[in-house]
């Protein structure tokens, strides 16, 4: 999904420059690792890349913010039993002043 396409639908809008303010705020030590969008991402969350070895996912608007929840608690729990490689959470994020989901 194109970023234009997000914003033309309403999405809530997310930018790097957002990414790297909510990094600062509630994660300071992943900070200071480049943040680049990904061209073309899915529907509900807006995706970065974080250096490396990382993503930041946010969600796009209110429907689907549970979801960060819910992927944080069972990724973990989930990925022994299944068999392909499933990422790791590393970090949650809370709502604040810049941005109101997890």
């Amino acid at each position: 999904m194109k970023r234009s396409d997000k914003l033309k639908a309403g999405k809530f809008d997310v930018d790097a420059a957002l990414v790297r303010q909510l990094l600062q705020d509630q994660f300071p030590e992943f900070s200071v690792l480049p943040v680049e969008p990904l061209e073309d991402d899915g529907w509900d969350n807006w995706t970065f890349r974080l250096g490396a070895h990382h993503k930041v996912r946010l969600p796009s608007d209110a429907a689907y913010a549970a979801q960060a929840e819910k992927e944080f608690a069972w990724l973990p729990k989930l990925a022994p039993h299944l068999p392909l490689a499933i990422p790791k959470p590393v970090a949650l994020g809370m709502p604040n002043a810049h941005f109101p989901w997890s």
